[in-house]
């Protein structure tokens, strides 16, 4: 085990040293959250009462990038972004497959050591064409497709907080199928936020679902010379509903097994208690 770790320490060491990814002319900017929310429980509901102790909550925490570029901004988590750079490296999947047999074969308890996908979207905002380009993965899959970035309809209230070290403004909108309260700051001269929030006059700082699914917090922002890129090939094309439709359903088929090896996610799969696969960030497709 330690010699495995040896190495993929090694890896990481030599892949910062020598980035694929290409440097920007202007300034960029990197902007950090902690990304929490609920990934799996037990219960009769397609969505849990966070305050019922019988659904068996398990939250998930991930760290979430925003690359700031002057006229665009790429959205990704670090632990997916980790993952799949490992894997692309040649012998990168002996390596992974090494680590989590390790893991595997050890007491498992606490967080998997082995690296793991978390948040499997990636997200391209173009302001200047008012697009957006996701991409996400399911199934050994890789998949793309266009959404807006003007379909957030804010409300601004005059509710005002500092969160996180900075002065900021409360906004509420109903967004496909959920309710969100997001925190922004006029100091912070980007009209965007991690995940598809964009529209707002200053940066998102904090935002969460009014049902305590989902929540992000900026912890940092800073410059970087060598922001990360989109790193996907040749993902298939299709369109959000669909896309989400048969996601939902390739969860439901999922063996615990599965979601803990892809996602390092240990799930009650007893016949007793059925665990619900999760709806997602956005509701308006048809999951029943």
């Amino acid at each position: 085990m330690k010699q495995i770790v040896n190495i993929f320490l090694g890896f990481f060491i030599l892949l910062s040293a020598a980035n694929v990814m290409a440097k920007e002319n202007e300034t960029a900017y990197r902007a950090v959250y902690e990304f929490n929310e609920v990934y799996s429980y037990i219960g009769n509901d397609r969505e849990p009462d966070l305050n019922d102790e019988k659904a068996d909550v398990k939250f998930r925490k991930d760290i979430i990038r925003l690359e700031l570029l002057p006229e665009s901004s790429f959205c990704y988590s670090y632990h997916t972004w980790m993952t799949d750079s490992l894997k692309m490296e040649p012998n990168g999947e002996k390596i992974w497959y090494d680590m989590f047999r390790a893991w595997n074969r050890s007491d498992r308890s606490g967080e998997p050591t082995y690296p793991h996908m978390r948040s499997l979207w990636k997200i391209v905002k173009n302001r200047a064409e008012n697009s957006m380009t996701v991409y996400d993965y399911c199934d050994n899959e890789n998949y793309q497709y266009t959404d807006s970035i003007s379909s957030f309809d804010w409300v601004i209230t005059d509710s005002v907080s500092n969160k996180n070290g900075y002065d900021c403004i409360l906004a509420t909108c109903s967004y496909r199928g959920r309710q969100w309260e997001v925190w922004f700051s006029t100091d912070l001269p980007w009209h965007d936020g991690p995940w598809k929030f964009s529209g707002l006059p200053g940066l998102v700082v904090s935002a969460s679902d009014t049902d305590g699914m989902y929540r992000f917090e900026l912890t940092d922002i800073h410059p970087v010379s060598q922001p990360v890129k989109p790193w996907i090939k040749k993902p298939k094309k299709t369109t959000r509903k669909r896309f989400l439709e048969e996601t939902f359903e390739y969860f439901k088929q999922l063996d615990g097994t599965a979601i803990t090896a892809q996602f390092g996610i240990t799930t009650d799969i007893s016949p007793d208690k059925p665990r619900r696969p999760r709806i997602g960030m956005e509701k308006d497709y048809n999951w029943k």
